[in-house]
């Protein structure tokens, strides 16, 4: 059905407005009174509401300048204006666009303050003459649906043949394959005739290509390896058991002329603690050397697949409209290339797959990815990151300074991409929350080819005074933002002994990251660096005559697991303190901040009194408790940490100190005259 345009969208031509400003309405309120009829005009007026204020646009319909404008000589002008943008062969970092600017020609935007200002994405259908010179594709259950297989095997191939830094991380012989995988069935013989199966990859005769899948479990994950099923799916898997997410990796995976598929729950012994525990550490390996990794990120549930994408219809958005192209945008020359299409531009956010902490490694280890986001889709390497819309990043400095780029760095380096890491790693969630170690495992022990050090609940031992002092992001910056750190909570899906399903669970020490759920951070501005390495800084060392910060045995690899419980044996200035409320008047983005009131004391001293009457208390720092919300603990301790930071502990029956904040100095002085004293902190 063709769409209903008014004369002004019906013979608008992208060439005119690639080479020209074009007068669209005489005013906003013209835009909005074909609007009603038109569903070009209707586009526009959908993306004025979506990406202007609602004060900019009550103010063009009255004819009146916005609050926050300029005075300058176009404030009389209220047409509506259109400017196109095109970029030969996709390569920008924004789409092929239409600018919309109320009051001021698009192109002297720049130089002149306009009223409003939007903009939509133009995108032409493949096959097509325009195809040939806009970049930009639409691929939804309702168009081009198929489109993504055309896309990945574009986008795959010319990574094959022309990104030397994406082959020489993987060289195709010298890949080592995972334990097992699924063989799709010789692509030589007809469909009826191919068997799916699980193999062991030490029986082919050498490695092979295979693609690795990154998706949500959710509750669709139906057929799964145990040893009972384990021979029979080496004879046949059959796919009719299997969720929609798992058919279709297999199904791209034969698109794409590749054999073999590694898929977690199919080629990892569910149940069998000891195959999981074993191929859990082999991710960097599995992701690393897969020819493809194929992120299911638009999919919060196996059950659900990945492939089509409605985005427009769950967003309810308008569909997209056809525009005239004209002749070649920049040279004016050649035929008539047709139709393109104008739509809301769409978003690069991957999905539900990027709120999972397992997820977060496996994107992390490879060196390939096909994203199936949010809205579209796009391919990520090495050299850059290909969308659907047309739109190229080429800017691979967040893959070069990752932990897994080919020259991690030195070892200040690695450290800080280190603590980087684990600032977007925190925020996500953990079905079963003793995984906290496990899914970064791979990423600790390519850390640790470089620092050489022990890891000790997720904090490298080189580092311990800046690993021990990890924040809570909602409390010390903006709580709009950021959600307050929790405690974990046992899984109601995995029976541990001593667990409660939905009730707290210790899984690492106190003093660790790892033992709240969260976002938590930490500086790693280099210009400051010297605070935490710096022997004059530094206030805390270990107890140990080796430097060792904990003596116990069997500890340090970071392929271990589980670390619900490891002590520190510290020496270092602790001081007991009492807290006194002092930010009466908070708002919602106030710290939760206390002060420190000094008690001067040994170990086995009493408190001294509350001071009394007009008596100025004696403020030491300003503290912050990882878990505000819970009763004060009955005795609190400052640990000077750094020359301006620390940890508030709070000491058990048995003598233990256990962390519960960590504090800012306000009077360093305080500290003076305080002598080191035995911290065992668990």
């Amino acid at each position: 059905m063709a769409s209903a345009l008014c004369h002004k969208c019906s013979t608008l031509r992208f060439y005119d407005l690639f080479n020209d400003d074009v007068v669209f309405h005489p005013d906003l309120n013209a835009l909005v009174q074909s609007a009603k009829k038109c569903e070009g005009c209707n586009l526009w007026w959908t993306q004025v509401q979506r990406d202007c204020s609602k004060e900019d646009i009550a103010a063009c319909l009255a004819k009146k300048l916005p609050a926050n404008a300029i005075k300058s000589s176009n404030n009389g002008d209220f047409n509506i204006y259109l400017r196109g943008e095109w970029h030969p062969a996709g390569t920008a970092s924004v789409p092929d666009q239409i600018w919309l600017s109320c009051g001021v020609l698009v192109s002297v935007v720049d130089h002149a303050a306009t009223k409003l200002q939007t903009h939509l994405a133009v995108f032409a259908d493949p096959a097509t003459p325009a195809g040939a010179l806009f970049a930009g594709r639409y691929s939804t259950s309702a168009r081009n649906p198929e489109y993504y297989a055309t896309f990945a095997k574009g986008t795959l191939k010319a990574c094959r043949n022309t990104h030397g830094v994406c082959n020489q991380a993987s060289p195709p012989g010298a890949r080592q394959m995972p334990t097992r995988v699924i063989d799709v069935g010789d692509q030589a013989l007809p469909a009826a005739k191919r068997i799916t199966r699980i193999v062991l990859t030490k029986d082919l005769k050498q490695p092979q290509p295979y693609t690795a899948l990154s998706y949500c479990w959710g509750k669709g994950t139906q057929a799964k390896l145990n040893d009972e099923n384990l021979a029979e799916f080496t004879k046949i898997l059959p796919e009719s058991k299997l969720s929609k997410t798992h058919t279709e990796a297999i199904d791209l995976t034969r698109l794409l002329g590749i054999r073999y598929l590694w898929i977690d729950a199919l080629c990892i012994i569910q149940g069998n603690t000891k195959d999981w525990e074993s191929e859990s550490k082999r991710m960097a390996s599995v992701y690393g050397n897969a020819e493809l990794t194929i992120i299911a990120g638009r999919s919060a549930d196996s059950g659900l697949g990945f492939v089509t994408n409605d985005y427009p219809t769950t967003k309810k958005l308008p569909k997209p409209v056809p525009m005239k192209a004209g002749p070649n945008p920049h040279t004016g020359d050649g035929p008539d290339l047709g139709s393109v299409y104008l739509t809301i531009q769409r978003g690069k956010s991957v999905g539900p797959v990027d709120t999972r902490g397992w997820c977060f490694q496996e994107a992390l280890l490879s060196n390939r990815s096909l994203i199936f986001g949010q809205d579209q889709v796009a391919y990520q390497c090495r050299s850059h990151t290909r969308y659907e819309d047309g739109c190229v990043d080429v800017d691979t400095s967040k893959r070069e300074q990752s932990l897994t780029s080919l020259n991690p760095g030195t070892k200040p380096e690695v450290l800080r991409r280190w603590y980087q890491m684990l600032n977007s790693f925190t925020p996500r969630a953990l079905t079963e929350p003793h995984d906290i170690f496990p899914c970064i495992v791979s990423v600790a022990m390519i850390t640790h080819g470089v620092l050489k050090a022990r890891y000790l609940a997720g904090i490298w031992e080189c580092d311990m005074p800046r690993g021990l002092l990890w924040k809570s992001r909602w409390s010390y910056t903006s709580r709009r933002h950021f959600l307050p750190i929790e405690k974990p909570l046992a899984s109601p899906f995995t029976k541990r002994a001593g667990e409660t399903p939905g009730k707290p669970v210790i899984r690492a020490p106190s003093w660790s990251w790892a033992h709240v759920t969260g976002e938590v951070f930490w500086d790693t501005n280099p210009r400051i660096e010297s605070k935490w390495i710096d022997a004059k800084n530094v206030h805390i060392e270990p107890r140990d005559q080796q430097g060792l910060w904990t003596t116990a045995k069997g500890v340090g690899n970071p392929d271990v697991l589980y670390m619900s419980a490891l002590e520190l044996q510290i020496r270092g200035k602790a001081v007991q303190v009492r807290c006194t409320n002092v930010l009466k008047k908070r708002t919602p983005l106030t710290p939760e901040g206390i002060m420190m009131e000094s008690i001067k004391s040994t170990p086995s001293a009493k408190p001294a009194p509350a001071p009394t009457g007009t008596a100025k208390p004696n403020y030491i720092a300003l503290g912050y408790f990882d878990f505000p919300g819970d009763p004060r603990p009955p005795n609190i301790w400052c640990l000077l940490v750094v020359v301006h930071e620390g940890l508030l502990l709070t000491r058990d029956g048995k003598g233990k100190f256990h962390r519960v904040g960590w504090f800012a100095v306000q009077d360093g002085k305080q500290f003076d005259g305080v002598k080191d004293m035995a911290v065992d902190l668990v």
